[in-house]
């Protein structure tokens, strides 16, 4: 009778210990555990990225400037794009410096948005690194959805969005070749972009979209791609 009500007893104590264990867990890492809110605007510098900013700011009239540091603003909410406020919008700055913390942010990023200058060939090769970088990244995965915006449809002799991705394609698939003969970086490093052994598609990308934009149509396209994917988070 004593072993038994001793068995009994060891057995209480075990089942207790493993639920507070599994409840501390479950509490720890819900604390901890990083979500993804964050709206990162990135492009080359007069792009228009920070002109869109703060249109989603309500500044409707701002001009496409050179932001000299990141604009990030928290809790954002706007009927523009979601009803809900625990979204952080960044807008990052499209000299050096900056380009290179991008990475860095990748982590915390549910949307991006890199805008182009679709007139301008420069600022496609420029966004042809940005993507070069960012498609290489290990922090790329399913749930960051990417819009490649090809901005300024209403001035001077914009390229359409099948233009502006051949034209990436194109310098993405120079940059790989570059890599690989220069050897800068080894197999591993290179990744996704190394295994298509120079040849590149969009299409192996799932999370990938182009869209059309500009400011005379209120970036009607981009918000509407904004609140999709909203939805479907």
């Amino acid at each position: 009778m004593i072993l038994s009500v001793s068995i009994n007893t060891i057995l209480v104590i075990v089942i207790s210990t493993i639920l507070l264990f599994l409840i501390y867990k479950f509490l720890f890492s819900k604390g901890t555990s990083k979500k993804r809110n964050t709206i990162m605007i990135i492009g080359p510098s007069l792009s228009g990225k920070t002109t869109f900013f703060y249109y989603l700011l309500g500044q409707k009239n701002s001009k496409t400037v050179i932001s000299m540091q990141i604009n990030k603003v928290e809790n954002y909410s706007s009927e523009l794009i979601s009803k809900f406020n625990n979204y952080t919008l960044m807008d990052i700055p499209g000299t050096g410096y900056f380009k290179d913390r991008i990475i860095d942010f990748l982590d915390d990023t549910l949307i991006l948005l890199l805008f182009i200058d679709s007139s301008e060939k420069n600022s496609i090769v420029q966004a042809a690194e940005y993507l070069y970088d960012i498609l290489n990244s290990d922090k790329l995965n399913d749930n960051l959805k990417i819009f490649i915006c090809c901005n300024k449809q209403d001035t001077g002799f914009p390229k359409s969005k099948k233009m502006v991705e051949n034209e990436l394609s194109k310098e993405i698939e120079n940059l790989i070749k570059i890599k690989q003969k220069n050897n800068l970086e080894d197999k591993e490093q290179i990744g996704t972009l190394f295994q298509s052994k120079g040849k590149f598609s969009f299409k192996i990308f799932d999370n990938v979209s182009f869209l059309e934009t500009d400011m005379k149509s209120e970036y009607q396209s981009v918000i509407k791609a904004i609140k999709e994917a909203l939805l479907i988070k």
